[in-house]
C-alpha cells in the first residue's frame, strides 16, 4: 500500500525537479523530502531519480510513476470532497414517495428547486398512495414521503406543507349543479363513489366524519382507491363524490365541481420522513423542501 505522504514529496519533487525548492513548497526541510523518496524508492523497487551534476532528473522509471501518481493523488483529493460534501447533505441520494394529487405541481416545482438549491442530490421519485408510503418507510424504500397524515407504527415526522379545501364533483347536468355551493346535507341519499376505506383510509374517515356530523347518510355505490377512477365513475354518471380541490387539474370532461358550503374539512399534505434517519443527504433535502414551502406559503 503506497503511502500517499510519500507519493505527494514525489510528485511535487519530480514536478521541480529542485528538492530545495520541493521542501519548501511542501514545508519542510530537504533531509526529510529526501528520505522520504527514498522510503518510497524502496517500497516500489526502482530508482525514481538520478543525478546529473548539481541538479536531478527523473528515470524511466520515474516519468512512468509520475503519471500515475499524479492521478492518484487527484483521486485522493476527490475522495476527500466527496466525503466531506456527503457529511454536509450536499451529495448523495433521496428517496421520495409522494401521491397523485403532489404529483400534479407540488413535486415538479419542488424537484426543480432542489436542482438549484442541491445540484449534485440524486432524486429518485416513486409515485405511491399514502398507505403505501407508510409500508415503504417500513421497508425502509422511501426516505421523505409527500402524503395525506396517517396514523403509523413506525417512528415518523410529519411537517404540514399544502392543505385545501374537499369539493363536490358530480356529472354535467346533475341537480346540485344549480347550486353554487353545496350543504352536506344536499347529499343525503345521493348515490357516492366513496374512497376506499383502507388504501384511501384518510379521505374515507374525514369525509365520513364530516358527513356523520350532519347526520347525512350517502348511498355509497362504488368504494375506489384514486382520484382519477372515482372522476371517471362521476363522469359516467354512476354517482357524486367529495375530493380535494386539485381534482380539478385533471380536467375530465361531462364533471363539474362545486365547493361545500359552511366550516368544511380540509386536505392535508405532509412531508413525512423516519425519526431516526441519519442520512445528511435526507436531512438537507428536508430543509430545503421546509424552507421552500414556507416561502411558498408566504407568496
Amino acid at each position: 500500500m503506497l503511502d500517499l505522504a510519500q507519493v505527494r514529496c514525489f510528485v511535487v519533487a519530480a514536478t521541480e525537479l529542485n528538492f530545495r525548492r520541493a521542501a519548501a513548497l511542501l514545508n519542510m526541510t530537504q533531509p526529510p523530502l529526501s528520505r522520504q523518496i527514498h522510503l518510497l524508492e524502496h517500497k516500489l523497487g526502482v530508482q525514481l531519480f538520478e543525478r546529473v551534476g548539481r541538479t536531478v532528473r527523473l528515470t524511466t522509471e520515474g516519468r512512468v510513476f509520475l503519471a500515475d501518481a499524479t492521478r492518484l493523488l487527484q483521486l485522493s483529493e476527490q475522495a476527500e470532497s466527496a466525503v466531506r460534501r456527503a457529511s454536509q447533505g450536499k451529495t448523495g441520494r433521496v428517496r421520495v414517495g409522494f401521491t397523485g394529487a403532489a404529483g400534479y405541481e407540488l413535486i415538479p416545482e419542488l424537484v426543480k428547486a432542489a436542482r438549484e438549491a442541491l445540484p449534485d442530490i440524486d432524486v429518485v421519485l416513486f409515485e405511491l398512495i399514502s398507505v403505501a408510503q407508510i409500508e415503504a418507510f417500513t421497508a425502509n424504500t422511501i426516505d421523505i414521503g409527500f402524503m395525506r397524515p396517517l396514523p403509523s407504527r413506525q417512528q415518523l415526522e410529519f411537517e404540514l406543507v399544502d392543505e385545501e379545501p374537499l369539493i363536490v364533483a358530480m356529472p354535467r347536468g346533475h341537480a346540485l349543479a344549480s347550486h353554487d355551493r353545496i350543504a352536506t346535507r344536499q347529499l343525503d341519499g345521493q348515490p357516492f363513489i366513496m374512497h376506499s376505506p383502507t388504501h384511501g383510509k384518510y379521505f374515507y374517515e374525514r369525509i365520513m366524519a364530516m358527513l356523520g356530523a350532519d347526520d347525512v347518510k350517502p348511498d355509497i355505490t362504488q368504494y375506489i382507491d384514486q382520484t382519477h377512477t372515482i372522476l371517471s365513475l362521476v363522469r359516467a354518471g354512476l354517482g357524486v363524490g367529495i375530493l380535494p380541490e386539485s381534482a380539478q387539474r385533471f380536467h375530465y370532461d361531462n364533471v363539474e365541481f362545486r365547493p361545500l358550503a359552511g366550516n368544511i374539512a380540509r386536505a392535508e399534505m405532509s412531508m413525512a420522513w423516519r425519526r431516526d434517519q441519519d442520512n445528511p443527504a435526507v436531512t438537507a433535502f428536508r430543509l430545503m423542501a421546509s424552507d421552500y414551502f414556507a416561502a411558498r406559503q408566504r407568496r
